[in-house]
C-alpha cells in the first residue's frame, strides 16, 4: 500500500531550460530587503522555487517565464500556493521553500515541456 500519491506530471529541474521567471505578488515589496527567488522545479502542474518572504498557503500567484537569452515571455501562469517550508541555509537568512499549483496557463507550458533539454 502506498501512502505518496503518483505524481500526475514528471518533474524538471528549472535549470536545465534556458528560462527565467517573475513573480508577480499582491502585496506591497519590503523597501529594506530584496526579493530573492530561486527556482528548482517545473511540471505542467506547478513549481517549487526557494524565496526570502514567507508566502501564505493558498495565495495566489503570478508567474511570467521568460526566455533567458532573448528575454521574451514564453508563459504566463497563475497558480497557487499550495506549500511552505522553512528551510535552515545556515547564513542568517530565512528562506522558504514554495510549491505552487498552476491554475491557468499551462497549455503554454505544453511544447517546453513535452521535450525537456538533454542533459
Amino acid at each position: 500500500m502506498s501512502y505518496y500519491p503518483e505524481r500526475r506530471h514528471p518533474r524538471f529541474t528549472f535549470t536545465d531550460f534556458p528560462l527565467v521567471f517573475s513573480l508577480q505578488l499582491g502585496e506591497p515589496s519590503w523597501p529594506d530587503r530584496p526579493l530573492r527567488l530561486e527556482p528548482k522545479n517545473i511540471s505542467q502542474g506547478g513549481m517549487k522555487f526557494l524565496c526570502n518572504r514567507r508566502i501564505p498557503i493558498f495565495t495566489e500567484l503570478k508567474v511570467t517565464l521568460l526566455h533567458r537569452e532573448q528575454g521574451k515571455p514564453v508563459a504566463e501562469l497563475v497558480g497557487k500556493v499550495v506549500r511552505l517550508e522553512e528551510i535552515d541555509t545556515g547564513i542568517g537568512e530565512r528562506t522558504y521553500g514554495i510549491a505552487m499549483e498552476f491554475l491557468a496557463g499551462q497549455a503554454s507550458l505544453q511544447t517546453l515541456l513535452s521535450a525537456p533539454p538533454s542533459s
